[in-house]
């Protein structure tokens, strides 16, 4: 009997054992990918700002044009207001033509 529980006890740490590795292993790869996560996001999050960085002169002059164009056509809506009708066209002409 005392042979026979030297050897489960063997069996049991070897176990422990090969538990204990897999454990560090599986730690060891969760850490290395929150490394990963953490420096995709900081990619995509500089890619982002550079974008932004390298296109904010052009899209800066695409909203002044869009702003000019909105101006533009406040001032057409403006004057076509300030036009007088055709019914007052209309007398006009005919007291002209009388």
């Amino acid at each position: 009997m005392d042979g026979e529980l030297k050897e489960l006890i063997k069996q049991n740490l070897e176990l422990s054992k090969e538990t204990n590795e897999l454990l560090r292993k599986m730690r060891s790869t969760q850490r290395w990918g929150r490394i990963f996560r953490a420096f995709y996001w900081l990619i995509i999050i500089g890619l982002s700002l550079g974008v932004f960085y390298y296109l904010q002169g052009p899209l800066e002059q695409l909203i002044g044009t869009y702003q000019g164009l909105v101006s533009g056509v406040d001032k057409v809506q403006k004057t076509a207001s300030s036009l007088p009708d055709s019914q007052t066209i209309n007398s006009l002409l005919q007291k002209f033509q009388q």
